[in-house]
């Protein structure tokens, strides 16, 4: 009888070790399992290239295996509630432009709101904005542009949709300049970019890296760049601060994750990409397309996108924007 019961108590010991392995292992596995990394726009955007550009690195320092899902639609929003409604795990993570800031002026009944839904993980990249017009179009330099704006008053801008940033930005310059244009939102920036080139709207201001190709090729002129001093792809190209100083602006990149996710996940995630932005060929690829890499962390991201929502929303309040 007591070699019996031994025998059984070892049974359940055993059996209660081999459940407990099991546990830590699963836990392994689902620590070790692959990072989803949400990109809310269409391949082959700049949010996406800047995805791609740092996935395989990311992964390498996680030691995990990044998967990229592309959900576009609707500015970007729906991509950006996947990432809202995950868990806070540190197993989904988001890209977000700078449209993530005014996506509160644009869809006033988000279901997701940034701070509350969603935290920072890091400042990845920034680009100026460049004032383009088609290479045939009369106007050669600022001047020429605002002088027509303020004789013609229906010069016509392009956007990537109704309360983007270049749609702030096209009217902020004309709340500075005290001229008018007339706003053509498009539904993102490739038709946007394919209208302008084809000369059926007049201008845009255009994320550098959406035009620095058209640019370099010739089919497209810049008349201004909003950064606070001049870039180096356009040396010969004035910024809208010489003529209005202040007025300076920059498209981004950053990356998000679920409200609630553990500081410690945040910061090894923030840590891990600012290391994989700073690789030299990932920095240089960056810099050949247009971005100027920034790699800050999740306190810098929630600073940006906090006093990026205020500026805009000041500025729609001033200029009376109908915006949603």
């Amino acid at each position: 009888m007591q070699i019996r019961a031994l025998h059984r108590r070892r049974l359940v010991l055993g059996g209660a070790a081999a459940m407990l392995l099991a546990g830590r292992t699963g836990a392994q596995a689902r620590s070790n399992g692959p990072l989803v990394l949400v990109v809310p726009f269409a391949p082959g955007g700049v949010v996406d290239k800047t995805a791609r550009a740092v996935h395989v690195g990311l992964g390498r320092r996680l030691g995990q295996t990044v998967v990229i899902e592309n959900h576009d639609g609707a500015g970007g929003t729906i991509g950006t509630g996947i990432v809202a409604r995950s868990k806070a795990n540190g197993h989904t993570i988001g890209l977000v432009y700078d449209s993530y800031a005014t996506e509160p002026l644009a869809y006033p009944n988000l279901p997701y709101r940034a701070g509350r839904d969603l935290t920072g993980v890091s400042y990845m990249v920034r680009a100026p904005m460049a004032l383009v017009v088609p290479a045939a179009s009369p106007w050669r330099t600022l001047q020429d542009y605002v002088r027509a704006c303020r004789q013609w008053r229906e010069v016509s801008y392009a956007s990537v949709g109704v309360g983007s940033s270049n749609h702030l930005t096209a009217e902020w310059f004309h709340q500075a300049a005290g001229t008018h244009g007339l706003h053509v939102p498009f539904r993102g920036g490739a038709p946007a970019l394919k209208d302008l080139l084809g000369g059926h709207v007049d201008s845009m201001f255009a994320s550098l890296p959406l035009v620095l190709a058209q640019l370099q090729a010739g089919k497209l002129r810049a008349l201004a760049v909003s950064s606070s001093a001049r870039n180096p792809h356009l040396p010969t190209v004035p910024t809208l601060a010489d003529t209005w100083p202040g007025l300076v602006t920059y498209s981004w990149v950053g990356m998000i994750a679920p409200a609630g996710t553990p500081a410690a996940q945040l910061d090894r995630l923030a840590a891990a990409v600012s290391q994989t932005l700073r690789e030299a060929a990932v920095t240089q690829y960056l810099y050949d397309n247009g971005f100027e890499v920034v790699a800050s962390g999740r306190e810098a991201m929630n600073a940006l996108v906090a006093s990026e929502a205020a500026r805009w929303a000041e500025l729609a309040r001033q200029r009376t924007l109908a915006l949603s």
